[in-house]
């Protein structure tokens, strides 16, 4: 009988006992006996401890009430607590057997650490009893109230009791054995032959527990517990002490380097054991061959067969594992042609939802190009009957499918058009307009017709931030001359029927194409002028800037492309007298780039590119400063607006100190490929202007490389400005760490004389940890770590660090992810301790991180990492990263 099985009978006992004198209702009474139990009243009974003639029941109601109390978040101080224990201790006099097991559970809440001589005493009492019930209790309270000093006296009865005949006391005392384990590791490793005679017990519990004991004993020998495993494949076993066999052999395929015999022998034993005929030693072996990267596909058909045999199942049970099997199974890429959509088909039309969404998920991976529109539609026939939850999890799927199948893409988004009738979340809603921009930035054919699907979209969506989401989209693209005009009059209409914050978002969008559309000028004008009179300040400001704006002169000679300069430098380098002895003052560009396209391959080009950037957008003013005004002001550029979408900002460095005469601080700013460095440059020194200010940086990896620059033309006395730096890191990783060294590079004007100069900053560090965001958008971190369905990726590493504690704390900061569970509290007791991390990626991918950390003086820090993402080569990287 289970402990919370007793203390039900015990507070139905108490129920019945109860009288009623008020005339309460009786149901009140049955949900809260305890109700308005003071602490001081319950105090106040516990006396009767102290009596010479115990009341059994009585005392075991007075325990019940405390339990009650310590239940409900009441706190005892030292003396009560002192006081109390004392009194629990004296009824050990007492024989009767519900008593006693209310005294083992009172003893762990209210344990003395200076008086545990008199418990240990009584439990070596019980120990020896021959009341099975009370040894098996015994046992179970012994690991909370031993130490080091009184460890030795018990060793013979713990011995004794794990040879006993009685299974649960032999369970009992193999489970004390794996909590001392915790406190002495020494102390247990005497009992290995006491511990591999119950292997082969009869009873599948004393087989488990004996298993799992002994793991931790040779935890530090492995070559004599994979003897012992190659022993145990010879056995007969229990199915739960099988199941732990096969768990034990997975482990040590997947982290050691084993003999090609017991390598083979070991794959052999399991692809047995998808033939027994216990399930659950079924389903293991299968999930242990899942993992196992050394096999074949050919290898892994028989396993397959067998998963495929249990969909047919009428066990939904069964089904559920075998899909959840299959599914794990194709997270590996190479696996994805040993199972066939036929086969999973079935499922999406099944009743049961855990069923159906697990289907999608597999079928999405595996179909092949040709039936994927068929796919997509049986999908959608019974996306309205899915959860939210599940409706996500198949977006997701689809943001996949669009990388692996790119010429699909007519059908993708007529799956996502579909989708935005569908009743979902906002969530929802956010992921399909994100796979909408992957389709816009990856698929240059599908651009122009995803971009008309968004627009309109946004003329019967409700949700103010996802209209807000694909006007920043069409904004974007206007500014680059790919948005198809037909977008307009959708647009307009957001003038007229939607709040103020999406008429100001249509507006700027309307701004956009009036500037980079001429042949809509006067419709575009005529538009925004209506705007002007909006009721909203923000609205009108906008509009007005606009009009302004397009109504300004322009240059005679539109601003030079970077080739045009290099056809120039090229033409005069080549016909410099000729030049001179003309007549003409004016060059003629067509003469130049006609030259050009003569002369097309040999011309030199311009290894930095420096480009006249926007005045909003390199003088940055404190007020606008912020992550939001940044994004804003990057998307607008028509310098960086093909990074993309800015996903995090770093806080300012200082690379000066303050005292200096030019104060530099740099920001780094973080998109999907590409890092800006935004320097700002601060001239302090009165009567000296800087003129034409740049930088000269010195990159130490060749995975980050420098792509463009954008210089302060001048920066007045007490005045400070901008630099942006654009830098481009390797697109097959996800990770980049560099040093940088930075000089500032200018012509100083003082009082008139000028001369070139130049001033070295301090180095920073691009590091990894400022591609992460530490958040946790879980409550448990166990459940979010096994419903995440990408492959996990793991590595062992030997670190240079003097303890846990320290470990724990450079783990930290070195991913920057945040900590969970409370995990970086060290328990000393642990051989190992284990660190749960959370973090996001760039604003956009979610991260889980278990760093396992042992130490030992003679080997030093060992770190097991795991890691697991929403993208495969993310969790690769990150796991690389301390390598």
């Amino acid at each position: 009988m289970s402990t919370l099985q007793y203390m039900k009978e015990i507070i139905s006992k108490q129920i019945t006992t109860l009288s009623n004198p008020n005339g309460e209702d009786k149901k009140t009474l049955e949900s809260e006996p305890y109700h308005n139990l003071q602490k001081s009243s319950v105090l106040l009974e516990s006396r009767c401890f102290n009596d010479p003639q115990l009341q059994d029941k009585k005392c075991r109601q007075i325990l019940s009430k405390l339990i009650y109390l310590i239940n409900q978040g009441e706190k005892f101080n030292d003396q009560e607590s002192l006081s109390l224990f004392f009194g629990i201790t004296k009824l050990f006099s007492s024989n009767n057997v519900d008593l006693r097991r209310m005294i083992y559970l009172m003893i762990k809440e209210f344990k003395d650490e200076n008086s545990m001589y008199v418990v240990i005493s009584c439990l070596a009492k019980d120990i020896t009893s021959k009341n099975d019930l009370f040894r098996i209790n015994a046992l179970r309270t012994l690991p909370y109230v031993l130490d080091q000093s009184n460890l030795v006296q018990l060793d013979r009865y713990l011995k004794n009791a794990i040879l006993e005949k009685s299974q649960p006391i032999s369970s009992a005392a193999l489970i004390a054995g794996l909590q001392i384990f915790r406190i002495s590791p020494d102390f247990i490793r005497k009992w290995t032959n006491e511990v591999a005679d119950r292997l082969n017990s009869k009873y599948p519990q004393n087989s488990f527990h004996a298993l799992l004991l002994l793991h931790e004993i040779k935890s530090n020998d492995k070559v004599t517990f994979t003897k012992i495993l190659t022993g145990l494949t010879k056995e007969t076993l229990v199915p739960i002490a099988n199941m732990q066999v096969i768990r034990f052999i997975k482990e040590i395929l997947n982290t050691d380097d084993l003999d090609q015999q017991y390598e083979k022998l070991f794959i052999e034993y399991l692809l047995r054991q998808i033939h027994k005929s216990q399930e659950i030693v079924i389903f293991e072996a299968c999930k242990a061959l899942c993992d196992l990267k050394s096999l074949s596909n050919k290898d892994l058909q028989p396993m397959v067969q067998v998963v495929i045999v249990f969909l047919q199942s009428s066990n939904v049970i069964n089904k559920f594992v075998a899909l959840k099997i299959l599914n794990r199974l194709i997270s590996n890429p190479i696996r994805r042609s040993l199972i066939t959509p036929s086969q999973i088909e079935p499922f999406i039309q099944d009743s049961n939802k855990s069923l159906s969404s697990l289907a999608v998920s597999i079928l999405l991976k595996v179909c092949q190009e040709g039936n994927i529109e068929k796919i997509l539609v049986q999908i959608f026939e019974y996306l309205n009957e899915m959860s939210d939850e599940f409706k996500i999890d198949v977006i997701r799927s689809i943001k996949a499918l669009v990388k692996s199948s790119p010429t699909k893409w007519k059908s993708i988004i007529n799956f996502l058009k579909l989708t935005f009738k569908c009743d979902a979340s906002q969530e929802f809603k956010k992921y399909s307009i994100e796979i909408f921009e992957l389709i816009i930035h990856e698929i240059p054919e599908a651009k122009e017709h995803a971009i008309l699907t968004l627009a309109d979209y946004i003329e019967d969506c409700q949700h103010a931030s996802i209209q807000l989401s694909v006007l920043s989209i069409l904004n974007r693209e206007a500014a680059k001359k790919q948005c198809p005009t037909r977008a307009i009059r959708i647009v307009n209409n957001r003038l007229y029927l939607e709040d103020a914050e999406i008429r100001a978002a249509a507006v700027g969008v309307l701004g956009k194409f009036l500037l980079h559309y001429p042949n809509e000028k006067d419709n575009l004008l005529e538009l925004l002028s209506a705007a002007a009179y909006d009721p909203d300040e923000e609205v009108r400001n906008r509009s007005q800037f606009y009009i302004n704006e397009s109504a300004a002169p322009k240059e005679e000679n539109p601003p030079l492309s970077i080739e045009e300069l290099d056809a120039i430098e090229a033409y005069l380098q080549q016909n410099i007298q000729e030049i001179q002895q003309s007549n003409e003052e004016v060059l003629q560009l067509e003469k130049i780039m006609a030259y050009a396209e003569q002369n097309k391959g040999k011309i030199k080009k311009t290894e930095v590119l420096q480009e006249l950037v926007e005045e909003e957008l390199i003088q940055t003013h404190e007020s606008e400063s912020g992550f939001e005004t940044y994004k804003k002001l990057f998307k607008e550029s028509t310098i960086f607006c093909d990074y993309g979408v800015l996903r995090k900002s770093s806080r300012a460095q200082n690379l000066t100190d303050s005292k200096c005469e030019y104060l530099v601080t740099v920001v780094k700013h973080f998109f999907d490929n590409h890092i800006i460095l935004e320097y700002k440059v601060k001239n302090t020194l009165d009567n000296v202007t800087l003129n034409d200010v740049s930088l000269e940086l010195t990159i130490k990896n060749v995975n980050l490389q420098f792509e463009r620059i954008v210089p302060a033309k001048q920066i007045q006395p007490q005045c400070a400005s901008n630099i942006l730096v654009g830098l481009q890191f390797n697109p097959n990783l996800r990770l980049v760490s560099s040093n940088i060294q930075s000089i500032l590079t200018f012509t100083v004007n003082e009082n008139g004389t000028t001369y070139q100069d130049e001033y070295q900053t301090e180095d920073f560090t691009i590091t990894y940890s400022d591609f992460f965001l530490p958040i946790q958008w879980f409550k448990k971190f166990q459940t979010e770590w096994e419903s995440l369905k990408s492959q996990e990726m793991s590595a062992t590493y030997q670190l240079d660090y003097k303890n846990t504690d320290i470990a724990i704390k450079e783990l930290v900061k070195h991913f920057g992810f945040l900590v969970c569970d409370n995990s970086d509290q060290i328990q000393p007791q642990n051989k190992f301790h284990t660190l749960l991390l959370s973090g996001q990626y760039l604003d956009a991918k979610n991260a889980l991180v278990i760093c396992q950390i042992g130490f030992q003086q003679n080997i030093g820090c060992v770190l097991k990492i795991k890691c697991k993402s929403e993208d495969d080569n993310l969790s690769t990287n990150i796991v690389e990263t301390l390598g």
